[in-house]
């Protein structure tokens, strides 16, 4: 397996935040459009038992990856500043991170005080009673739902492990490319949520004497052989839903699942070099017994030392 880091460029409004378990389920409905539901089927044999054939991050600024879920303990600080300051320097440089300690990448992200070229939206909708041929109360009323515009020279970069034994690089692109033309999550039919996805590259972050590992999406950690002392995350209720044709069944909602959120610091009892981290999810609709929910997440392999953290 390897993992490949995509440059993401949104061609549209997004009404669905870009993180890697909804693209993943959103790849799959690709999958099966594409290359048959056959294809998908075999594709998804062992994903619950470790052995998914691909393994998708939530989206980062380009250049940019998240810092780490550390208490402030671990940061070694220089810039004299506020805790509302700190809680905004969300974003490290990956060429500072490349060459910095774990413990100096809250001062680079200060330092950098990345921001995001963003713009929130209310976009209104509204369903007519043909028996008034106007709105009205209940199911009939206005409402607003929120779209999130991005600078023109905004870009994203998407990490993807793939098992390139069972599903071709080629192949990725192909269906990265229907999504992005299609429209990717909430009101994709009305324009929402294209992209463009390009210019793949192979991604080796290890740092020396790597003990831990960084998130990049959201995952489910149990049963992993984690030190629980030194891992580091906060968690998030995930209420999917059922996409493509499978979003106008009688019932869409999966089961509610708590993950990880990305930019976890997970330590396992026994070290060893990986690309990805986590469990694959099945059980989780009623309404369609063989749906999986990625609960896989790629991940870099850092060094933070945990024994001499400052003691603030």
């Amino acid at each position: 397996m390897k993992l490949y880091r995509f440059t993401l460029t949104p061609q549209s409004a997004m009404g669905t935040p870009l993180v890697g378990d909804t693209l993943f389920g959103q790849l799959c409905w690709a999958v099966r459009n594409r290359f048959g539901e056959a294809r998908l089927i075999e594709l998804l044999e062992g994903y619950t038992t470790q052995h998914p054939f691909m393994v998708v991050s939530d989206a980062f600024p380009e250049g940019f990856l998240p810092l780490p879920t550390l208490p402030s303990t671990f940061w070694e600080t220089k810039t004299e500043t506020d805790r509302k300051s700190l809680k905004k320097a969300q974003w490290v440089n990956i060429s500072d991170a490349e060459k910095s300690a774990v413990k100096f990448w809250q001062e680079c992200a200060l330092q950098t005080n990345f921001q995001f070229k963003k713009e929130n939206q209310d976009q209104f909708h509204n369903t007519i009673d043909r028996q008034t041929n106007t709105t009205g109360d209940g199911q009939f009323a206005p409402y607003s739902t929120e779209l999130t515009w991005f600078g023109a020279q905004q870009k994203f970069d998407l990490y993807v492990v793939l098992d390139e034994n069972r599903f071709s690089l080629e192949a990725l692109q192909i269906v990265l490319q229907d999504v992005g033309n299609i429209g990717f999550g909430r009101d994709a039919s009305i324009g929402l949520g294209k992209f463009r996805c390009e210019n793949p590259q192979v991604v080796n972050f290890i740092q020396t004497n790597s003990n831990c590992y960084l998130t990049l999406a959201n995952c489910a950690p149990q049963g992993l052989g984690l030190n629980k002392e030194h891992c580091y995350y906060q968690i998030t209720t995930r209420f999917g839903r059922h996409g493509d044709i499978q979003a106008l069944s009688s019932n869409p909602f999966k089961k509610p699942i708590i993950l990880a959120k990305s930019a976890a610091i997970f330590t396992p009892e026994n070290y060893q070099p990986r690309l990805f981290l986590g469990n694959g999810l099945g059980n989780v609709s009623y309404a369609q017994p063989e749906a999986v929910h990625q609960g896989y997440t790629p991940v870099l392999n850092l060094f933070v030392d945990f024994e001499h953290k400052d003691h603030k």
